[in-house]
C-alpha cells in the first residue's frame, strides 16, 4: 500500500499502489533455511561429511587437531548408531554445518577470502 497526501490537513491515506503503478516491482519473501519449504529440515539427516566437518570443528576449537579427528569420527559413529541425545546432538551439529556451508556458498565467501589474501601481496 502506498500513501497519498490530502490537501486538507496533509495526512496520509492508504491507496492501492498496483492500480496507480501497474509496472512497479514487487518483492517476494524468501523462506529461511529452516523453513518447512526450503533448507534442512529437522527430520532430514545430514550427510556423514557434514557431521564430520561440524564435529571436527567443535573438537578443534576445544582441544586441537587430535580432538578434531577424534570428535569427527566419534560424531559420525554416534549419529549412525545412537538414536539418543548424543546421536541427535551430532546430527544437529551436522545440520548447522550444512546451513553454514550453504550460506558461505551463497555469499561467495571463498572468493572473498582469496581476494583479500591476494590483495596483501599486490601492494
Amino acid at each position: 500500500m502506498a500513501f497519498k497526501p490530502t490537501d486538507a490537513n496533509f495526512s496520509f491515506e492508504p491507496i492501492d499502489a498496483q492500480d496507480m503503478y501497474p509496472n512497479a516491482p514487487t518483492a517476494q519473501a524468501v523462506p529461511p533455511l529452516f523453513a518447512p519449504g526450503g533448507g534442512v529440515t529437522e527430520e532430514e539427516d545430514p550427510s556423514d561429511t557434514a557431521i564430520m566437518v561440524g564435529c571436527g570443528l567443535v573438537g578443534c576449537l576445544l582441544g586441537g587437531p587430535f580432538w578434531a579427528i577424534l570428535a569427527a569420527l566419534g560424531g559420525t559413529y554416534a549419529a549412525g548408531r545412537n538414536n539418543g541425545p548424543i546421536g541427535e546432538s551430532s546430527k544437529a551439529v551436522g545440520r548447522i554445518a550444512v546451513v553454514a556451508g550453504k550460506k558461505a556458498n551463497e555469499e561467495h565467501l571463498l572468493c572473498k577470502m582469496k581476494d583479500s589474501v591476494f590483495s596483501i601481496f599486490k601492494k
